[in-house]
């Protein structure tokens, strides 16, 4: 009974694992929030990420982050079309896109706690089935 107990759970432990935040695919404001909370935490883990600012990349990982705001935008050639040929793309124009304002946190030299609110566009590419993470100035 116990083994049954012990392979039952192991089993159900290695189907929630299957479903990590982020890997959602689809274009809508709920998997954009999971890709953003995703690529922030790798940046907090101090890993390589697309959320990375350029003020941000000074300084050490941020300490928190929260999101102030989501709203629908419009997607930005300039946002997604690294090194792709924009004249084979007709119909990015219909991607999902959304505006983030996301208050990032951080431990300043003297200990104290310091915020700035950064802006980021993530756009939808159905074709390839990724989110583009671009930083708005």
């Amino acid at each position: 009974m116990k083994f049954t107990l012990c392979w039952v759970a192991f089993l159900l432990g290695g189907l929630a694992g299957c479903s990590q935040p982020g890997q959602v695919e689809d274009g809508s404001e709920t998997a954009a929030r999971a890709h953003l909370a995703a690529e922030l935490d790798k940046w907090m883990a101090d890993q390589e990420t697309e959320a990375m600012t350029i003020r941000g990349a000074r300084l050490a990982p941020p300490i928190g982050y929260e999101f102030r705001s989501v709203v629908p935008e419009k997607p930005e050639v300039g946002a997604w079309a690294d090194g792709t040929d924009i004249k084979t793309v007709t119909d990015y124009e219909s991607w999902p896109a959304y505006r983030f304002n996301v208050c990032m946190e951080w431990r300043s030299q003297a200990d104290t706690r310091m915020e700035k609110v950064t802006m980021y566009t993530l756009i939808w590419n159905p074709h390839e089935k990724k989110w583009y993470v671009r930083e708005r100035f």
